[in-house]
């Protein structure tokens, strides 16, 4: 890992990102590596995991196995990864980490590279495929259904538990990916959580991953990649009835440190 440079400086335009041979041939590899992370590593660590858990109450065994996993793949991705900002954070604090998305690189990116045993908010589907539902639960990720009222309350509950447990979790409040790397409007839930279990949320800039794997585009193009972990927001001047602003405060943060098209 390298320094960070300004986030300023404006992305040069690369018109062949990603496409070509090359690319595709690339992306596919990294799909190939997923899985047989997932399989040779995943399986095994999640099975022991829940063992371990079950006997003997131990948590986050499976991390340091998944962050080694995150690792291949990113590397199979091209991502040569720069992380600055890490000595805002505090050791053993508990964090809510809130980061802009441009790419499936985002949260493997994050979980690797931030050196907390982070879980995360995430999209209730992947709870139902099987064994990676399990590693979710071993992992402190929270399925999200925003198709229904009472689940996603239900999910937010458990999310305020989680972190009054003592266990960071990272969100893209943006709900999507973007293409040209502009920061979306953000949704409110973890904002709530972070409130409810007074645990600050700490900004995380996530630039140019797009330019490596792209929304919409089966193709992958070695590039650097850049993560900024900028200085917690404490919840303690937040509450319900501002919390507009709260959330205004932080993706302002994010969003201006962001490159775009």
């Amino acid at each position: 890992m390298s320094a960070n440079p300004p986030v300023s400086e404006p992305s040069p335009p690369d018109p062949a990102r990603p496409s070509g041979l090359r690319a595709r041939l690339r992306y596919y590899w990294t799909i190939i590596v997923a899985a047989l992370c997932f399989v040779v590593i995943g399986i095994p660590v999640i099975t022991v995991g829940y063992l371990l858990r079950w006997l003997f109450g131990v948590e986050d065994f499976i991390h340091p196995f998944a962050r080694f996993g995150c690792r291949l793949y990113l590397r199979a991705a091209g991502a040569r990864i720069h992380v600055s900002g890490l000595e805002h954070l505090t050791e053993g604090q508990t964090y809510v980490f809130i980061a802009n998305h441009q790419s499936t690189l985002d949260p493997p990116l994050l979980f690797t590279y931030l050196r907390w045993n982070v879980g995360a908010l995430a999209k209730k589907e992947l709870s139902r495929v099987p064994i990676l539902g399990q590693g979710m639960s071993l992992a402190h990720v929270i399925p999200i259904d925003r198709g229904n009222h009472e689940r996603a309350m239900a999910s937010t509950r458990l999310g305020v538990q989680t972190l009054r447990d003592g266990h960071s979790l990272m969100a893209f409040p943006e709900g999507t990916r973007t293409v040209d790397g502009r920061v979306r409007e953000f949704k409110k839930g973890v904002f709530f959580m972070a409130l409810d279990a007074d645990v600050p949320i700490v900004p995380v800039v996530i630039n140019d991953t797009r330019l490596v794997i792209r929304k919409g585009v089966q193709g992958s193009v070695p590039g650097h990649v850049f993560v900024e972990v900028l200085s917690p927001v404490d919840t303690g001047v937040y509450s319900h009835a501002n919390i507009e602003e709260f959330v205004a405060t932080v993706r302002d943060q994010i969003a201006s440190r962001v490159r775009h098209d």
